[in-house]
């Protein structure tokens, strides 16, 4: 519940003004935007004690987000918040997605800085990698890092070479 109120927080602040709801006819008609750009996962929670000294606990549940750097006027700084869901399972449970820059690949919510990933991929050595998890066993490719869906056993984190972005 705590890391609930803590999105929502997080929300408001980040969107620059206070959320107001016009009672319960209140309805969003915009639709979501395409996202995709390049930057890197935190723990928003940890970013904002740092960088504005906001009061946190020193043991807290990490709220996974994504720094953009550059990405506004004045080669600013942009946090986004990451929805959790089948496709972006990896970035919350595999440590080894916060040690590279990534590229994602989603749309962003009306009103929100709220990403929803359908596609993820990550630097190495200023190169774009596709990033996957492999079972051997099944020949089957998946986005998370659980077991198999088919052989419930192990599978592999795989890399392979992928196409630059156009700009």
């Amino acid at each position: 519940m705590r890391t609930a109120a803590a999105v929502l927080l997080l929300l408001a602040l980040s969107e620059g003004s206070q959320a107001r709801v016009e009672g319960p006819a209140f309805q969003e008609t915009e639709a979501p935007k395409g996202f995709e750009a390049r930057g890197k996962l935190v723990c928003l929670i940890e970013e904002m004690k740092e960088k504005y000294k906001s009061e946190a606990n020193p043991i807290h549940d990490h709220i996974l987000g994504f720094r953009l750097e550059g990405a506004v006027p004045a080669g600013g700084v942009r946090y986004y918040t990451i929805l959790r869901n089948k496709y972006s399972e990896a970035l919350f449970e595999d440590a080894r997605f916060k040690a590279h820059d990534l590229r994602l690949i989603g749309r962003v919510f009306p009103a929100s800085s709220v990403i929803e990933i359908s596609r993820f991929q990550w630097y190495r050595e200023g190169k774009l990698f596709d990033v996957h998890y492999w079972c051997s066993v099944c020949a089957i490719r998946g986005v998370d890092p659980g077991p198999c869906h088919c052989c419930q056993g192990k599978v592999e984190l795989r890399e392979e070479a992928a196409e630059e972005p156009r700009k």
